[in-house]
């Protein structure tokens, strides 16, 4: 039976906490120095950057929900705009490991809050970001939508953290770093997830 559309969103909130506490629990294993050491492959890309960008794009999805009054179709006057390209950049959270399990724990929050008034979230959300060349665009999108966005998001970031992990000798979790379609594909076929799918 397919599920209803406040279902789906439901998931969505569980999906991104448990995303989000699966990735505190992660950096927790690292020290400082792990968390922000430069990548030798990729120049200027530290974890801590890595988790930063991530939380950067949940606020300010967040930011815009907070200001919804009613599910009412709003598709005339939709929410946002969410400019993905103008991030807050918060050198707390990618500075050091407490900060940046800090900040995810404020993430978390704000998604139990939004759980706790999903009634009042409607359909439709305007988003905006730089497109090749440097121009802004804009984009009629939906809630659920950008929320799936930076849960995927977050899963593609975490395959970056992974190779970092890797660069300073550790081990991250098996499916850290993959999508949930690359690991149910791995599950169907009854064998281990290949890792030139990685994130695909």
């Amino acid at each position: 039976m397919a599920s209803t559309i406040s279902e789906d969103r439901d998931h969505l909130f569980s999906h991104a906490i448990s995303y989000l506490r699966h990735l505190s629990g992660i950096i927790g294993k690292l020290d400082d120095g792990q968390y922000t050491r430069g990548s030798k492959a990729l120049p200027g890309s530290t974890i801590g950057k890595h988790v930063r960008h991530v939380l950067d794009h949940f606020s300010l999805l967040f930011a815009a929900l907070a200001d919804a009054q009613s599910a009412a179709d709003n598709l005339q006057h939709p929410l946002g705009p969410v400019d993905y390209a103008h991030r807050e950049r918060n050198p707390t959270t990618e500075s050091t490991v407490a900060g940046g399990q800090a900040s995810i724990g404020k993430t978390v929050a704000s998604v139990d809050r939004l759980r706790q008034r999903e009634a009042a979230i409607p359909t439709f959300i305007t988003i905006s970001d730089t497109m090749p060349g440097g121009a802004m665009a804009s984009f009629l999108s939906t809630v659920d939508r950008e929320l799936w966005f930076c849960i995927h998001h977050m899963v593609h970031h975490n395959a970056i953290i992974a190779s970092l992990m890797f660069e300073l000798g550790l081990d991250p979790p098996t499916e850290f770093a993959y999508a949930p379609s690359t690991i149910k594909l791995g599950h169907d076929l009854h064998k281990p997830v290949d890792a030139s799918k990685m994130s695909a």
